[in-house]
């Protein structure tokens, strides 16, 4: 009952943040009736009061609209909830669970709306159905981003850069989880990138279960580049690191198999 009453708590609140400008309009009309009901016998001052709600109004909703946006709040618990998503593989909706459910997909789906920002907090729920859970941060596109796989035993980095990977065990980061997470249960993920940094917090209930910090590699990964035929010398290329800014997202694939919802990344303002 109380998690149920946070949930509720949690939308209602998200939605006055998202919908703030229609809410100042309905506060705005409401005010213009008030005015013409108590000042019915003195048109002057409906129209002097009317006039200056008005203005005022105008002006913050311009001051709203104008001001960038700053988060996004993506339930994820209906069959609609994709549509600002873009990528390739098995992103859809889990009737039973009221979650997403992804597979099959080797790029990963990112939500289009923040891809130029650079430091902010992503929370979400999350449940590993097989093998792992993958989330994905500051993506420029499905080619280049830092990727964490998420296992019961432990979170694997990885960067992306031209679609070819670089990656680190859990052991190599210090990123394993003592104990081990469990299989179908739920657990609420926090993660926040600032600059190099990103920090990763995972809790079952009100339970901490992991709090770790992980700094993204700088300078350069460096790739060995097939060669046409067996008796070619090696070719190997430096890539920089390059991963100050970019969106979001999620990936599965192979037998990869994991559910998401409750969405939230707020920009964090320096």
């Amino acid at each position: 009952m109380k998690c149920l009453k946070i949930i509720c708590m949690r939308n209602i609140k998200y939605f006055c943040r998202r919908h703030r400008t229609e809410i100042i309009t309905l506060i705005a009309a409401i005010a213009g009736y008030c005015a013409s009901y108590f000042f019915i016998k003195n048109p002057g001052y409906v129209f002097a009061i009317s006039i200056l709600i008005t203005l005022v109004t105008t002006i913050v909703i311009i001051y709203s609209r104008a001001k960038e946006k700053d988060f996004y709040f993506l339930p994820l618990n209906n069959p609609s909830g994709k549509e600002d998503w873009i990528g390739h593989g098995t992103f859809q909706y889990d009737i039973v669970s009221n979650a997403y459910e992804i597979t099959n997909s080797m790029s990963g789906f990112l939500f289009s709306k923040c891809i130029t920002w650079s430091d902010y907090k992503l929370t979400f729920d999350f449940k590993i159905l097989r093998s792992s859970f993958c989330i994905i941060l500051r993506a420029t596109n499905l080619s280049n981003y830092v990727m964490l796989q998420i296992f019961e035993y432990g979170i694997k980095t990885h960067i992306r850069i031209n679609g070819m990977w670089q990656m680190w065990s859990p052991d190599e980061q210090r990123l394993t989880f003592n104990p081990n997470l469990s299989l179908d249960n739920w657990y609420k993920c926090f993660i926040t990138c600032n600059k190099n940094s990103i920090t990763i917090k995972i809790n079952q209930s009100e339970n901490i279960v992991f709090d770790r910090v992980w700094e993204i590699p700088s300078g350069f990964i460096t790739y060995e580049w097939p060669t046409q035929r067996e008796n070619d010398p090696h070719v190997f290329v430096p890539f920089p690191i390059t991963l100050e800014y970019g969106t979001i997202g999620i990936r599965n694939n192979a037998d990869e198999k994991g559910l998401v919802k409750n969405v939230l990344i707020e920009k964090i303002k320096n």
